[in-house]
């Protein structure tokens, strides 16, 4: 009996001896980390944008680096593209993952796949002039004319079809940029635009574009991680886990109130 003891505790002190040595070994392989290749807004502050040495910086770069810290077994490398060149390219299958404040709609859905974890609010708003009181939801627009970005923005999908679901009462022109968006607004070639209430504070202060944000919202949402359809599904169960990880303990909460001015956090 004691040498049936003793020979199962030489077995497992060996399995003991030969697991050890195979984390050490895994540990000091060298391997190198997995690259994840993400999509980023070259002009879209304070999300995206390029500092003095021309690398993308923002917040979504700062929530990136929390969960690139936590995830050694991977290394995040940035390409700044337009919103249309980063959709189009995640569904190329050229980077990995687009981080650039995607909220959901259908149509997206039917080529992205979605994280499940929202991380920041987005409640879409109409802006007007500042003495434009007339103006209180859609139904107000009727011969009326929306500014909205040149870009498969959500904003642009979702009063497009509110438009087309009531006969087409408003028209559509595009601007190029945020200033342009406002300075249509200011000169009355257009009347109103679709974006956050905080991108309307922030355009008031950077291009004193003199926006009233109209109460309420037209449409709610949160913001979420997209990953190609095809390749996409353990990227995206991984990032959906870090982002949870990071709201829960207040990280997320924290770099909002940093970079963005207020807690945005999707509940």
């Amino acid at each position: 009996m004691k040498a049936t003891k003793r020979i199962v505790a030489a077995a497992l002190a060996f399995a003991a001896t030969l697991s050890a040595n195979a984390a050490g070994n895994a540990k000091n392989s060298g391997a190198q980390p997995r690259e994840i290749i993400v999509g980023a807004a070259a002009a879209y502050p304070p999300y995206w944008y390029l500092d003095e040495h021309n690398k993308p910086t923002g917040f979504e770069r700062a929530v990136l680096d929390e969960i690139d810290a936590r995830h050694p077994e991977f290394a995040f490398r940035y390409q700044a593209q337009s919103f249309a060149n980063i959709l189009l390219s995640l569904e190329a299958g050229k980077i990995d993952v687009a981080a650039c404040q995607c909220e959901y709609n259908a149509e997206r859905a039917q080529k992205y796949l979605y994280g499940t974890v929202g991380y920041t609010t987005f409640p879409l708003h109409l802006g007007v002039r500042e003495n434009n009181f007339s103006i209180r939801s859609f139904d107000d627009l009727k011969g009326k004319t929306v500014v909205v970005l040149i870009s498969p923005s959500n904003a642009y999908y979702i009063t497009n079809k509110w438009n087309e679901e009531h006969g087409r009462p408003f028209k559509f022109i595009f601007a190029s940029t945020f200033a342009l968006i406002c300075e249509d607004i200011a000169s009355g070639r257009a009347d109103a635009t679709v974006s956050t209430a905080r991108d309307f504070e922030r355009w008031n202060k950077e291009y004193d574009a003199h926006l009233r944000v109209v109460q309420p919202q037209v449409y709610d949402s949160d913001t979420y991680y997209l990953f190609n359809k095809r390749t996409g599904a353990e990227l995206q169960k991984t990032l959906d886990a870090a982002l949870k990880e990071l709201k829960d303990d207040g990280t997320i909460k924290r770099l909002s109130l940093e970079w963005l001015g207020g807690d945005f956090v999707a509940k």
